[in-house]
Order: structure tokens, then C-alpha cells, then sequence
């Protein structure tokens, strides 16, 4: 038979049992709001192009589309005077999460003056198509500030760059991009490119291979919260003498600053200007290389959601 001692003794051990198991639940449930909490207030990068020609990570919510009108200019080679505008228009969309998808537009001008290849020339016209994927393979946590995107453009192109000559060319260009939180409103990303593709020379009409590689990084800072940012941008490019590298060409380093202004909540404005501060050319001397590079890039984004 139970005891009266007993049963008071289970129904302590019942009531000290219900205690514990609800100390410890709210402890879970503690946790676990502290963890989302912590989540929810993780570092993130801003999107847009605040970084110049280095892209972030960003690709949007489903259902985010945009418009964007790049124009991105270049001076000076090795012989004459050039100076060559190309604009982009580019609609994107994000049609599933991670994901998103744009296709663009282009247009290019030509100035040329005392080339020892090419007549005087001062020409616009139409530059192609091309078509890009985008997918963030790695997103932002609490553990992992480093966010990472992958990309691929195929692009048709129609103009020679230089001459502004018609020249057919196809290729495409695949993109590594990398950005994170550094500290209170200093962002940092790195971008690793390599387009290859084949074009038709615009004198002798032969067609030929060739790629390119690019390397570059920029720090972007807050200076007015999410208004407007300030930074500076570095980037290594590479010429090959192959579709799949080959021997070396030639190469360049350019750096210079970057700033980036969110004139609406829908609306930024990029600007960015890099001039080569170190380059070589193949068979060809000099600090800059100017057979394969341009003497400086810079470029004005002007994108808007809807």
C-alpha cells in the first residue's frame, strides 16, 4: 500500500519535475528569440551599385525589377586620340529567390582622331545585346558576414571599340562577386571576372580569340545614412592572346574614387573614375599599357526600381 508520506513525495517530485521542464523551456524559447533577434540584426551590406564598377552581392526580393542606363567612357592609346562612350540599358527582375535575370541594350560612340590605322572618325551607333543570370550562392548570417554571388552575360556585340568600325564579335563573360560588412557603415566587396569571345578584325576581316581577366576591390562608407556613400576602388586587369588565357598581352592596374548617391528610395545614382596608374604591353615599353587598356574608364549608373 502507498503511503500518505508517499504520495506528498511523488506530487513534490511532479511539481519540482513541471518547474524544471518549464524553466528550461523558456530558457529555449529565450534563446531562441535571441538568436532570431540576432539574426534580424546582422550586418548587411546595402544594395545597389554602391561600389563603382565592383558589383555586390545583391540581387533583389522576388519580384523587385529595375531599369538601369550605364554610361561608361574611356581614354587615350598608345597611338592618336580616342576618347569612346558605351550605354547600357538594362531591365532586371527577380523572378525566384537568390536568382535574378537582366537584359540590355547597347550603344556606343566613337571619337578618333590621328590614328595611324584607322581614319578620322566621330560615330554612334548600335552595340548589341546581351543577357545575364544571377544567383547568390552563399547569403549573409550572424556567423558569416561574406555574401557571394555568381553570374554569367553572353553578349553579341556589333562595333569595333576603338574604330567604331562594324565587327561582329560573341562572347561572354562570367563573374565571381564577394562583398561584406566591414565595420559602422564601411563596406567592402571584390569582384573576379573572365570574358572570353571571338571578333572579326574591322581592316583585314579575320576573326580571332582572345580573354581578358579582371581583379578588383572597393570599400564604400556611409557618410550619410542611406544617402550617400563615398570609397575608393582598385582593379588588375589582364589581356590574353587565347579564347582560355594563352600568353599575356598585356596588363593594368587602375585606382581611383568611387560615389554612389540614393536620390529617392527607388532611385541611385553611381559615379566612378579610374585612371591606370601601372600597366605594361607586351613588346612595348613605358609605365602604362595603352596597346590593350585605356589611359582612364569612368562610368555614370543611373538605376531606378519599380
Amino acid at each position: 500500500m502507498i503511503s500518505r508520506l508517499d504520495c506528498r513525495m511523488g506530487g513534490a517530485a511532479l511539481a519540482a519535475l513541471l518547474i524544471v521542464s518549464g524553466a528550461q523551456a523558456a530558457d529555449l524559447g529565450s534563446r531562441s528569440r535571441a538568436v532570431e533577434a540576432t539574426v534580424a540584426e546582422a550586418a548587411d551590406v546595402p544594395g545597389g551599385d554602391i561600389f563603382g564598377f565592383t558589383s555586390g552581392t545583391d540581387v533583389g526580393k522576388v519580384g523587385d525589377r529595375g531599369l538601369a542606363l550605364e554610361s561608361s567612357g574611356a581614354y587615350g592609346i598608345s597611338a592618336g586620340r580616342y576618347h569612346g562612350l558605351s550605354q547600357k540599358l538594362e531591365l532586371s527582375a527577380t523572378l525566384v529567390e537568390n536568382w535574378s535575370f537582366a537584359a540590355s541594350l547597347f550603344g556606343a560612340w566613337t571619337s578618333l582622331r590621328n590614328s595611324p590605322d584607322f581614319n578620322d572618325r566621330s560615330a554612334y551607333g548600335f552595340d548589341g545585346v546581351s543577357f545575364e543570370v544571377r544567383h547568390r550562392v552563399i547569403e549573409r548570417s550572424a556567423t558569416n558576414p561574406f555574401a557571394v554571388t555568381l553570374a554569367i552575360e553572353p553578349r553579341w556585340a556589333r562595333l569595333d571599340g576603338v574604330s567604331g568600325l562594324r565587327a561582329p564579335a560573341y562572347g561572354a563573360e562570367f563573374k565571381l562577386q564577394i562583398d561584406a560588412p566591414v565595420a559602422d557603415r564601411l563596406y567592402w566587396a571584390a569582384n573576379a571576372n573572365f570574358a572570353t569571345g571571338r571578333s572579326r578584325d574591322p581592316l583585314d576581316l579575320t576573326w580571332s580569340t582572345s580573354s581578358d581577366t579582371s581583379l578588383s576591390t572597393a570599400l564604400a562608407y556611409e557618410a550619410i545614412k542611406e544617402k550617400l556613400f563615398v570609397g575608393a576602388e582598385a582593379r588588375w586587369q589582364q589581356a590574353w592572346s587565347k579564347g582560355f588565357f594563352g600568353s599575356v598581352n598585356g596588363q593594368a592596374v587602375y585606382l581611383g574614387p568611387t560615389i554612389a548617391w540614393a536620390a529617392r528610395e527607388n532611385v541611385m545614382i553611381n559615379a566612378v573614375f579610374l585612371p591606370q596608374i601601372a600597366g605594361k604591353a607586351r613588346g612595348a615599353s613605358g609605365p602604362f599599357d595603352l596597346d590593350n587598356f585605356n589611359r582612364a574608364n569612368y562610368r555614370v549608373k543611373i538605376a531606378v526600381g519599380f
